[in-house]
């Protein structure tokens, strides 16, 4: 009966027109990814319209996003294994194996990323949970034996679909698909691949946990396979350079580099109204943590901060958390719920941009001679043994 009621749950989140949701616990799971994987892997091209919806009740938060996206993947020298042309209301992003630049469609700039490195598309939003994920994640769930698997039969919009049911455990999904990130939280990730029974192409992934309602749902509509390739001469910035200028080079495009003095600042600290400066935190290292409200990878770097404030409290160590642009209110509301137990900093927009900072987390170490001697941006697997070794080493 729970499955049941699953199933119908996120029959009632996707807005789709649905009915006869069954079990079928005869049919193999792994039978129909491998169907949706050689499907995706037989073609040579997809555009399709992605919708992303974040639903985070448990944190008062929900967001709706839109793209047109095109994706190539008859290319086999790029970093990432396909190249896109990705579009909203706001901006085209182009990646041409190459060259990964961005327009601007208001302000008419462009910005030029040569030979990035795959990090730079984990960041991406509309490759979150797409069919790019899917494409690189299949063949590894397949083979994962720890995952639990289970197909519901339904029809949806009056097409025959399945639903692919996939408890992962306490890890996500990597963006680009490429693999998994350990997850620190108490409940379990689990993800819905919705597939359409004839094509056997994808055409939904609702990710979901065994905690709370939050979920992320991720819809494919207009789907075209194989179609007409964008003109050659539109996969190169050079082709618009007569209609936008070189988006000018602003000091927060980039993190303060590593050896330089960590730009001073003195900030109210969220629940007792004192006020704290780097400069009288000088001759102790430092962790600063920039975050906001709204971050999965903020809320799960929680614990292990809580960690490092406990391990490091009787030495010349001082963990200082800085919000960008919450309210008093919401951090308040954020430090009760997630028990966060070392100082949080207000109104720290201005500090963020002082030191180059755009996406959350990001962390600096900086050394008792007030030196930046560590920086990375978002919260990973590897990233509390990595940030922990640097603190004990620099005491």
């Amino acid at each position: 009966m729970k499955l049941y009621f699953a199933a119908f749950l996120l029959l009632i989140k996707s807005n789709f027109s649905y009915s006869q949701v069954a079990i079928s616990p005869l049919v193999n799971p792994d039978s129909i990814l491998i169907k949706v994987s050689q499907k995706i892997n037989s073609l040579k091209n997809i555009s399709y319209q992605n919708s992303r919806e974040l639903n985070y009740s448990s944190e008062n938060y929900r967001n709706f996003s839109k793209w047109n996206v095109y994706y190539d993947f008859q290319s086999k020298d790029t970093l990432t294994g396909f190249k896109y042309q990705i579009a909203d209301s706001t901006s085209k992003q182009f990646f041409n194996g190459t060259e990964k630049f961005d327009l601007d469609t208001k302000l008419k700039t462009i910005s030029i990323e040569d030979h990035p490195n795959r990090k730079a598309f984990s960041l991406l939003s509309a490759l979150y949970n797409s069919i790019i994920t899917l494409k690189n994640v299949l063949p590894l769930l397949i083979l994962d034996k720890t995952t639990t698997k289970y197909v519901i039969d339904t029809t949806i919009n009056n097409t025959r679909c399945s639903i692919i049911n996939v408890n992962i455990g306490k890890r996500r999904i990597q963006t680009l698909g490429f693999g998994f990130d350990a997850m620190t939280t108490k409940s379990n990730s689990i993800y819905k691949i919705i597939v359409e029974g004839n094509s056997y192409l994808p055409i939904a992934v609702l990710q979901t946990n065994d905690l709370n309602n939050d979920f992320i749902k991720t819809s494919f509509t207009s789907i075209e396979t194989n179609t007409t390739s964008p003109s050659e001469l539109s996969w190169y910035y050079s082709t618009y350079t007569n209609d936008y200028k070189l988006a000018a080079q602003r000091s927060n495009d980039q993190l303060v580099a590593n050896g330089s003095l960590a730009p001073d600042w003195k900030l109210e600290i969220y629940n007792n109204n004192k006020t704290i400066s780097l400069n009288y935190l000088k001759g102790q290292v430092i962790l600063l943590d920039f975050w906001i409200k709204n971050c999965g990878p903020c809320i799960q770097s929680v614990p292990h901060l809580n960690e490092l404030q406990n391990k490091f409290k009787d030495k010349n160590f001082k963990l200082i958390s800085i919000n960008s642009y919450d309210s008093k209110e919401d951090i308040n509301w954020f430090c009760n719920k997630h028990k966060a137990d070392y100082p949080v900093l207000l109104n720290g927009k201005s500090v963020a941009e002082k030191y180059g900072v755009s996406s959350f987390p990001t962390f600096f170490i900086i050394d008792k001679t007030g030196k930046i001697i560590y920086s990375s941006v978002g919260y990973n697997a590897s990233t509390p043994s990595e940030v922990e070794r640097i603190i004990a080493s620099s005491l």
